[in-house]
């Protein structure tokens, strides 16, 4: 199979994201320090006239699974994009590896920090393996094009991904889920160990959302990647989070450990909602039940 076509450079932002691949197929961690530190400073972020996100810093933990919450239209997804550099901030500083983004070569930047938009567009007709293989443009020169090593990468993104069966598949043809793996997959075989995805379960069912955050978990716990999710589903977050960023109105307003950050209080700030937080029977994390409007006191009666 020869993926030697040139790459469309116009593709490479939503093409960007993980993996390390070795000669024997596996995915070491990349070197410490490098590619490893992501944060941003006094950071504001903004659409035209429109501020978004002022004033915000944040720093993402090294190796973990970090998941970002709110409200819809509360700057979750600007943030994400900010930090990925797509976005360029109206004032402050994102940092990689202590260095602005900004002043960074767009090819190193894609080498140690990718982003999985929402629905990313695959060309027409083009074949799994094919759009896995453009994970590898930010390792292509003009003196150095499609290698063995490259190969390998591509194969050991679709066998980790569970998706090498669909290598000659059009992308057109997947469902929902098998497409998710397969940007997963393209997104492994670019080699960052940052990897920044943009509601990655949206318009899944259930069993498919399980499906997508259980691959980004194990490939989190075995290969020590640096994984910052955008997730709407609350419990889903607390269970797959060791950092949970709570967003309001463009401002972080709570992070840390699951347990730490979600209470009533919390939901009801961020979410207005009123809610009952439990442990989660299966995992010990919270679980958040809404309570529905027949069971809430009528105004200015006892609680």
């Amino acid at each position: 199979m020869d993926h030697s076509t040139t790459v469309d450079s116009d593709l490479a932002p939503d093409l960007d994201v993980l993996a390390a691949v070795s000669s024997n197929g596996q995915h070491p961690p990349a070197p410490a320090g490098v590619g490893r530190t992501l944060g941003a400073e006094d950071l504001s972020l903004a659409y035209d006239d429109t501020v978004i996100c002022e004033g915000l810093s944040v720093q993402i933990p090294q190796g973990k699974v970090s998941v970002i919450v709110g409200a819809n239209a509360c700057g979750k997804s600007t943030l994400l994009r900010g930090l990925a550099r797509l976005l360029r901030p109206k004032a402050g500083t994102v940092l990689l590896d202590g260095t602005d983004i900004h002043r960074l070569p767009t090819k190193q930047v894609a080498t140690r920090l990718g982003i999985l938009p929402q629905q990313p567009i695959a060309p027409e007709g083009i074949t799994v393996a094919d759009l896995v293989a453009r994970g590898r443009h930010p390792h292509q020169r003009f003196f150095r094009q499609w290698s063995s090593a490259d190969q390998v990468a591509v194969d050991a993104a679709l066998a980790a991904t569970r998706t090498a069966d669909l290598a000659e598949r059009s992308v057109d043809e997947l469902s929902g889920g098998q497409r998710q793996r397969v940007w997963i997959a393209l997104a492994l075989a670019q080699g960052t160990p940052l990897m920044l995805l943009d509601e990655p379960t949206t318009f899944l069912d259930l069993a498919h959302q399980v499906e997508v955050l259980d691959l980004l978990a194990e490939l989190n716990a075995t290969e020590e990647r640096t994984v910052v999710l955008v997730l709407h589903d609350l419990n889903l977050a607390c269970r797959y989070a060791d950092h949970l960023i709570a967003m309001r109105d463009g401002a972080i307003v709570a992070e840390g450990p699951p347990g730490e950050v979600i209470t009533a209080a919390l939901v009801a700030d961020v979410f207005g909602l009123d809610a009952h937080i439990i442990p989660d029977p299966l995992t010990g994390t919270p679980l958040v039940l809404p309570v529905p409007a027949s069971r809430r006191p009528a105004p200015g009666a006892n609680p």
